[in-house]
């Protein structure tokens, strides 16, 4: 007969830590994330501005449904305007909308697609937030927080 039959071995509390551990992430590692219907959008973020006054949304979207979605519009109330921006070959273009198929991750970088938004309403600059609405059409709008961030990249 085992002196303590209802002890844990160490792996086993080992395992039991890990998992509670992976319950409760600490709040300063969670990124924010976001989900309309079948499209969820991870952590977005802006590059500080550029000296010309325009700043870069980057993040991940993800179309999840079996139907392909556009994202035909973005606004902010802090600027002007939010465009589609291409960069790629150290040229700039400058698109309506970004076509999102199904199960296949889009990422917004400063070496592809990305929102960029111009005529800003007021200083932008490290650990400030504000909102930003995407507009994927009939699927609906969602308004997630974006986070200026170090580093530039665009």
């Amino acid at each position: 007969m085992e002196k303590y039959p209802a002890r844990m071995t160490r792996r086993e509390l080992f395992a039991a830590l890990a998992g509670v551990a992976l319950l409760f992430p600490p709040q300063a590692a969670t990124a924010h994330s976001y989900k309309l219907g079948d499209i969820a959008v991870g952590h977005v973020w802006a590059s500080q501005p550029e000296s010309g006054g325009g700043v870069a949304v980057y993040g991940p979207i993800l179309n999840q449904g079996d139907a392909a979605v556009q994202l035909i519009d973005a606004s902010t109330p802090v600027a002007e305007d939010v465009r589609i921006r291409t960069a790629a070959d150290g040229e700039e273009r400058w698109s309506d909308t970004i076509d999102l198929e199904p199960g296949k991750p889009l990422a917004l970088a400063p070496w592809r697609q990305h929102l960029w938004l111009s005529g800003l309403k007021r200083e932008l600059k490290e650990g400030d937030a504000f909102d930003l609405t995407l507009d994927f059409g009939g699927a609906g709008s969602l308004t997630m927080q974006v986070e200026i961030e170090p580093g530039g990249g665009n």
